[in-house]
């Protein structure tokens, strides 16, 4: 087997000579997917899941400091075919509520009506948060920030999670659907 099978008697013999690498990795991406307890029939049931899959994925983007400028959609039906469709963003983001609508369109645009167990999303060419935006020409007005109210509310739920665990503060649609998960 020459080199290949000298290298594979090292590594069997925890031998390596290389150097360790201090710094873990850049993420190329960051998702979130769930295998269903029970098959999603409707839309509605795949919605309530996405919403809950778009909150963990935006709170892990915003915890990592990253926004995402890429969305891809997973399914995988009863009898575990499996497909994912992708959508490039208009400009990074790491809200919850574009990814929840982003994965809810792509879910619409792809989903044949069969039975669902697996739902997933995911999010890849990811950027910095603090990474200034570009505005294209054709952008007359400047998109509005979050009012203060809501970016307190939003920071004071933020806090609540990182004290408490992810599943101190949500939403009362997402009690029951979390519970089947």
């Amino acid at each position: 087997m020459k080199s290949h099978g000298k290298m594979l008697w090292k590594f069997a013999n925890g031998i390596d000579d290389s150097e360790v690498q201090a710094e873990q990795a850049e993420a190329k991406g960051i998702g979130n997917s769930t295998t269903l307890s029970e098959d999603v029939r409707t839309y509605e049931e795949a919605e309530k899941v996405f919403s809950w899959l778009s909150e963990s994925v935006g709170r892990r983007l915003r915890k990592a400091g990253q926004k995402a400028g890429m969305v891809s959609m997973e399914i995988k039906y009863y009898d575990f075919q499996s497909m994912s469709h992708q959508m490039q963003l208009p400009k990074p983001t790491d809200e919850d509520k574009v990814l929840f609508e982003t994965a809810c369109r792509l879910f619409k645009e792809s989903w044949n009506g069969e039975p669902v167990r697996l739902l997933g999303i995911r999010t890849a060419k990811l950027c910095a948060a603090s990474e200034p935006e570009q505005l294209s020409l054709f952008d007359m007005e400047v998109p509005p920030e979050p009012d203060e109210k809501h970016r307190k509310l939003n920071a004071a739920v933020e806090a609540i999670r990182k004290k408490y665990g992810k599943d101190a503060v949500m939403k009362a649609s997402m009690i029951f659907p979390i519970a089947q998960l």
